[in-house]
């Protein structure tokens, strides 16, 4: 089966997480660079960037943000493998008005593929035994799901790189027949190593 990375685009900035997150802090009892932000402890605080907000946008940190129009979308088309949580609204650009936003809610994958195929080419670089830091090197060959620990949700992540949604044959079809904005799809055996980033090491 051909699966696909769910790619949301940032060229325009509809909305930006707000300073009033917060984050638990993770401090490793072995080696004190592992320090680092753990789960948010509150709901997803929103900047609204523009009065015309897409109906799928990405923050910096690359939490998931959707209209209510995507979500009705979405549950229409009896698609699994995702929740949605509350968000709140910090600011507004300048002469937005709050009644003219839709609801938003954050969007966050459930389903899993457990590891990636070897035939990614991705391994294991390093794992912390005080804190379970763990780092993976870069997929050679894309992500390629392995069917045989895919859950067979239509959105899910696979454990090297949680913060790349993959989509099902299915998801992909629903979103493009109800024309959702500011996504797009590519397949996950195609994924290519972000130019400009550095690779794990």
């Amino acid at each position: 089966m051909t699966f696909y990375k769910l790619e949301i685009g940032r060229e325009r900035k509809f909305i930006e997480g707000s300073r009033d997150n917060d984050w638990e802090p993770l401090v490793c009892s072995k080696d004190p660079g592992h320090q680092r932000a753990g789960r948010r402890l509150t709901d997803l605080f929103l900047e609204v960037l523009s009065w015309n907000v897409a109906d799928f946008s990405r923050t910096m940190l690359s939490d998931v943000v959707i209209t209510d129009h995507a979500l009705e979308v979405l549950r229409g088309a009896g698609l699994t493998g995702f929740a949605v949580k509350p968000t709140r609204v910090s600011s507004f650009a300048a002469g937005v008005k709050r009644s003219e936003i839709p609801p938003l809610w954050e969007f966050v994958p459930t389903g899993t593929a457990g590891a990636a195929h070897p035939d990614s080419g991705i391994v294991e670089l390093h794992r912390c035994e005080g804190c379970g830091l763990m780092s993976y090197s870069s997929f050679k060959n894309g992500i390629v799901v392995n069917e045989a620990t895919y859950d067979g949700s239509d959105f899910f992540t696979v454990i090297e790189y949680p913060k790349y949604i993959l989509v099902s044959p299915r998801a992909k079809q629903a979103i493009e027949r109800n024309r959702l904005s500011n996504v797009g799809f590519i397949s996950s055996s195609n994924l290519q190593w972000p130019k400009g980033v550095a690779e794990p090491v």
